[in-house]
């Protein structure tokens, strides 16, 4: 019963707010709160944010080895590659390293 009223309230809030762009639309919040209800994520997930954002700060993303898009034709070695998605996705695998 309680996820008919947390999907009831959803859905309302959707029809209530119209983007001219997109149309109908639901908030980051108000959609993380219908995909995690119910699951032990809902209870990891912000333990993780504080953990890895403490204070809101994202850690600081540096290019590797230039500019990886266009027309560039270098040819990237394995450890230059490696060290690139390291950096790239350093917060998203804080994240995932903390929710397990």
């Amino acid at each position: 019963m309680k996820s008919f009223f947390v999907l009831a309230l959803a859905l309302a809030s959707a029809v209530a707010y119209e983007d001219e762009k997109s149309g109908y639309c639901l908030g980051h919040k108000a959609t993380g709160a219908i995909c995690l209800q119910g699951s032990t994520l809902a209870e990891k997930l912000p333990a993780a944010f504080e953990a890895c954002f403490a204070g809101g700060e994202r850690r600081a993303k540096a290019a590797v080895a230039g500019n990886r898009g266009g027309d560039d034709m270098t040819c990237y070695s394995f450890d230059d590659i490696m060290a690139w998605v390291e950096q790239e996705f350093v917060d998203d695998s804080c994240v995932l390293k903390h929710i397990g």
